[in-house]
């Protein structure tokens, strides 16, 4: 039944008469957990590079709200350094996640003040990043 569900969907979605809609759109009240970081605020952060690139498109998603980054792979990466920089360069967050295990990360922006940052993916196959302000 299962793999029949998922034929139906997979010619539905090649057909056009369904479309994805990227994980960052989407509403989702579960997934950050706290009443004052809802999910409808929400801004997508674009992503360029070629660890985005060759995996294929929408491989790897980021948005940003008011007190968090959230990075979604949709593919298995490995090992993957993020690190988010502040206007002035300085790394205001890094840490190493294995997509193979954790597909969903968050990097919480409490402490951190407004302005301009940029969000860095990186492993040895290649890197991706994008800008954002908060």
């Amino acid at each position: 039944m299962k793999k029949l569900l998922t034929l139906i969907l997979a010619g539905l979605l090649s057909a056009g008469a369904i479309a994805a809609v990227p994980y960052c759109d989407q509403n989702h009240p579960n997934q950050i957990g706290t009443p004052t970081d809802p999910p409808s605020d929400n801004s997508v952060i674009v992503l360029r590079g070629d660890l985005n690139y060759n995996a294929g498109p929408n491989s790897i998603e980021a948005c940003h709200s008011k007190n968090s980054v959230q990075v979604y792979f949709h593919q298995n990466f490995g090992y993957v350094n993020i690190t988010l920089l502040n206007e002035t360069g300085s790394a205001v967050y890094n840490n190493t996640v294995n997509t193979a295990v954790q597909q969903t990360f968050y990097i919480p922006l409490s402490g951190t003040s407004s302005g301009n940052y940029t969000l860095i993916l990186d492993n040895a196959n290649g890197y991706a990043e994008g800008e954002f302000a908060r």
